[in-house]
């Protein structure tokens, strides 16, 4: 690999939204990770309070990404999703799959219960560590 292209690739690693990223090209390997400021605003919607919002943060056990890539609810366009809201399920059950590279993952739960909420839409991006799923 030349140094152009690794120069090339730690300028889109810099601009963009990843924290962390791994490249392995032949006996080469690179690791690049950076320190990502987390912001969060909120604004309430018209009619409903600050404090309102507070009250309905969610509870339960987050399933987060292992990885990043793109999360995807089902196995194909047009097939059933995984799992929806509402859903009872077991730890090792398949939740998701996340796209990285070009290979498909298949994501394991890691507790079991009931899907109270899904964070993420299909076919959306997701960073490593984000919440997928909360379950209760």
């Amino acid at each position: 690999m030349d140094t152009e292209k690794i120069k090339s690739i730690m300028q889109m690693f810099e601009e963009s939204q990843i924290s962390k990223m791994d490249l392995t090209d032949g006996d080469l390997h690179i690791t690049l990770e950076k320190d990502v400021e987390v912001k969060q605003v909120v604004a309430p919607v018209v009619g409903q309070s600050v404090q309102e919002e507070k009250t309905e943060e969610k509870t339960g056990t987050p399933i987060k990404s292992p990885i990043v890539g793109t999360y995807y609810q089902s196995s194909g366009a047009g097939k059933e999703p995984y799992v929806k809201v509402g859903d009872t399920i077991q730890e090792g059950d398949t939740i998701c799959i996340i796209e990285a590279m070009k290979v498909m993952n298949e994501i394991k739960a890691t507790v079991s219960g009931k899907v109270l909420s899904i964070e993420v839409q299909d076919g959306e991006t997701v960073e490593y560590d984000q919440t997928l799923m909360m379950i209760g």
